[in-house]
């Protein structure tokens, strides 16, 4: 098999299933040991059949992947062949084990291989190596009729168990092309490429190699592989290289995330007449932080489409979409932005362009006017407020109690973060910050005065919190400092619907993140407007908060900036 690269041997050490030290360095989803069914990938009742016996097999992932590669070979009838024979002789060292295969298992052409392996390694493996495989339905729309001529090529730099692959039509197999850190993904990808071309005999060019060590292509042992590739599709890890094993190879890629670092690569390993087409995490398209990778596309590239999805991975709450582009430079940007509500053509502005902005609606002339009175109202940001994580306790279960007992405090999650105000108190905690496993500085929970936001939210849901109360992860907090603007002033603002407007059309996710936040305009205030709006949350924190009060909230903001009834209607439309 060939060298494979430092990262490679990294990620292999981590998927030993006889590592001691095996996911223990890392926080939450990272050292969780749970498995997930990968229900949203395939949903096949011979394959759900298959994998309650494989759960009862006691033996290491690499030979149950085998067992079940080496039967499904042997089902399709070309375990004979010679160039079978000459894969499966890189597996030798491997051992099959007795597992249980109901009868038709391998007739259909769905990836029951791939199915099977993501539901056996944990949801920390996974989020340590980036492995959410792209299911059909997704894969299929990607790909169309694809079909390549018998001289295009075709790569998946991060090609899991080879979907795309898979998906794509040719009669010359040996110009697809598959890369891999994962060997038992490689193991997958190539079987399930020998299966679905049964009728060729070919070498499965599924390489065990990163896509991102950039000695990739001058090794001597990688001689057959091409420099480009006509067409270059992929779901590819999404996350930070929080061990800088790329971030030297990518210095450009501020941000540090591995999907942009990709798209970098793959753009380099691009004919100039070929397409890349990726699938995404949103968070790509609308948070400052990656607006690296957004200047790049749109300097070096021709977006021709997005596509919007409603589904997610399974074990991720993560929103994503795919992008379509070519390698040709543009002065204009106009391409088709897809999804379940129909298509959009947009055409950026040269403001845009400049700044980064990757639109995925077309906004219509009320919501031009709405967004321009906030922005030329602008009188300061959030950028230079103060900011702090909530509590990551690394063990919920035991140091997050609920009854209150002497020594401990109440804990606000950030389903119990309301407008205005946190929920009655249910939960306690010991305030230890030497046994959490991460946990600001005590002085952000002991402000006087300070905001408390739920991460997980369409747009800010933020309480004012005068009591230094504590918070956990899924709740975290602001303490701003606004030119003009009171601490419960603020609140008002961000819990408005005017707010609620422009952040859902500026950053749509399912996430609010202080990257975000800290770009949203706020204006200069006059001593009576910004007491007009504290007086107003303190009314709301001694009572209920009712449709009647944020009907006077939303009176008050849309009266600072200039909102015209016709306006206001326009975001009500929105934002319902």
């Amino acid at each position: 098999m060939p060298r494979i690269s430092k990262a490679t041997e990294y990620n292999w050490k981590k998927l030993n299933s006889d590592s001691k030290e095996k996911l223990t360095k890392r926080a939450n989803k990272t050292r969780s040991k749970k498995r997930i069914i990968a229900t949203n990938y395939l949903d096949d009742s011979k394959a759900n059949m298959l994998l309650k016996n494989v759960m009862e097999i006691e033996s290491s992932v690499e030979n149950i992947m085998y067992t079940l590669a080496y039967s499904a070979l042997s089902q399709n009838g070309i375990l004979h062949r010679k160039h079978v024979k000459n894969f499966l002789h890189k597996y030798s060292h491997l051992e099959q084990v007795a597992i249980d295969i109901p009868a038709d298992t391998w007739d259909s052409d769905n990836d029951i291989l791939g199915f099977i392996y993501q539901s056996l390694i944990t949801e920390g493996e996974r989020n340590i190596t980036g492995q959410y495989y792209t299911c059909k339905s997704v894969v299929e729309y990607i790909v169309g009729d694809k079909t390549l001529s018998d001289t295009e090529t075709f790569l998946d730099p991060c090609c899991g168990s080879g979907a795309f692959l898979m998906a794509v039509k040719t009669n010359n197999p040996s110009n697809l092309y598959g890369f891999d850190i994962n060997p038992i993904a490689v193991m997958i990808a190539s079987v399930n490429l020998l299966i679905k071309h049964k009728d060729k005999e070919f070498f499965p060019h599924i390489f065990c190699l990163d896509f991102l060590s950039k000695d990739l292509f001058s090794s001597d042992d990688r001689k057959e592989l091409p420099f480009k590739f006509d067409n270059i599709y992929t779901n590819p890890p999404w996350g930070s290289d929080k061990e800088g094993l790329y971030i030297h190879n990518y210095p450009s890629i501020k941000s540090k995330e591995r999907a942009s670092m990709v798209i970098s690569e793959s753009l380099s390993r691009l004919t100039d007449t070929g397409t890349l087409y990726f699938l995404l995490p949103t968070s790509l398209l609308k948070i400052k932080t990656h607006n690296d990778i957004r200047k790049l596309i749109l300097a070096d590239t021709t977006i021709q489409q997005i596509d919007l999805y409603n589904n997610r991975f399974d074990g991720v709450f993560t929103d994503y979409f795919s992008i379509k582009i070519n390698p040709a430079k543009t002065t204009t940007q106009t391409y088709v932005v897809t999804s379940d509500g129909g298509n959009a053509n947009i055409t950026l502005s040269a403001a845009d362009r400049t700044f980064g902005n990757i639109a995925l609606e077309t906004f219509n002339s009320l919501d031009n006017s709405i967004i321009e009175k906030m922005e030329s109202s602008c009188h300061d940001r959030l950028s230079h407020s103060l900011w702090a994580l909530g509590i990551v306790t690394g063990d919920n279960k035991n140091k997050v109690k609920k009854e209150k007992a002497e020594g401990l405090e109440p804990v606000y999650a950030g389903k119990q973060v309301d407008p205005f105000k946190l929920q009655d108190e249910s939960s306690y905690i010991l305030f230890d910050p030497e046994n959490f496993q991460q946990c600001a500085k005590e002085e952000f929970f002991r402000a006087p005065e300070k905001l408390i936001y739920r991460f997980i939210a369409k747009y800010p849901i933020v309480a004012y919190d005068d009591k230094q109360c504590l918070c956990l992860n899924s709740a975290n907090i602001l303490i701003p400092q606004l030119d003009t603007i009171s601490v419960k002033s603020v609140a008002a603002l961000l819990n408005s619907t005017l707010y609620h407007y422009y952040y859902s059309l500026k950053y749509s996710d399912i996430k609010v993140l202080k990257g975000n936040l800290q770009e949203l305009p706020f204006p200069k205030l006059t001593k009576k407007q910004d007491e007009g709006l504290s007086a107003l949350v303190s009314d709301i924190q001694s009572s209920t908060f009712s449709l009647t009060y944020q009907q006077q909230l939303d009176k008050e903001v849309y009266s600072i900036f200039g909102i015209t009834e016709k306006e206001q209607k326009q975001i009500s439309a929105r934002i319902k």
